[in-house]
């Protein structure tokens, strides 16, 4: 791949986004949530499992437990029982009732709105304390999740494996207005059209601006 100077790559990720956003109007966090609790609950549920199967489970889930303090005081077999068609549900349950514990216990019941707390509650990673910032809180975040780690290796914008390595790679050239955005482009285009095994590279709208020297031939 050619080197390409920081300025240039900004450029060429101003032109993606750009194009993204025509391509995929529509692009937005894939689970339903009201609030953050909501949002916390199901980014956990959804770790490793499908976002449209947690949106079938979190309905009758967030009827039931309106609080921290309600998911907290559930017993373990009981809330099991709510999310058991998801995967890793036992744990997941246990990561569940321990942060909304620490919830109830250090931040009067509520999900709190900044890195460094957030990050103290058990089952959040950076990832999903990224996505609660962004999409609950408005709060420009990137979120590299499969997509975006994918993605951004692909179009060249980053040569790190590392989510912390590629997360600080790209605040430096996206436009921070954008950086919730892009994320949720990226995980758009990634199940659509940039897919693992099988990119759809010659129907891809930003093949043009990416350097990914694999791409698949038109069959």
């Amino acid at each position: 791949m050619v080197r390409e100077s920081p300025a240039a790559k900004q450029a060429r990720v101003r032109k993606i986004i750009a194009v993204l956003k025509r391509t995929h109007p529509d692009a937005k966090l894939a689970l339903d949530f009201t609030n953050p609790l909501e949002l916390l609950v199901a980014l956990i549920l959804a770790a490793q499992a499908r976002d449209d199967l947690v949106n079938l489970v979190t309905p009758d889930l967030f009827r039931k437990y309106r609080s921290a303090a309600d998911y907290a005081g559930e017993t373990e077999a009981a809330l099991q029982a709510q999310v058991g068609r998801i995967n890793f549900f036992r744990q997941k349950t246990r990561s569940i009732q321990k942060a909304c514990a620490m919830l109830v216990k250090d931040f009067g019941g509520n999900v709190p709105d900044n890195i460094d707390d957030l990050l103290k509650l058990p089952g959040v990673g950076r990832k999903t304390a990224n996505a609660i910032l962004a999409n609950a809180f408005g709060q420009p975040a990137i979120v590299v999740d499969t997509h975006t780690w994918r993605l951004s290796q692909r179009l060249g914008l980053t040569t790190k494996d590392d989510p912390e390595e590629i997360e600080a790679d790209l605040v430096k050239i996206v436009p921070c207005k954008d950086w919730t955005k892009f994320c949720h482009l990226l995980q758009f285009h990634g199940r659509r059209v940039c897919t693992a095994r099988n990119p759809k590279c010659p129907n891809c709208s930003i093949n043009k601006l990416c350097p990914w020297p694999h791409k698949t031939k038109a069959a």
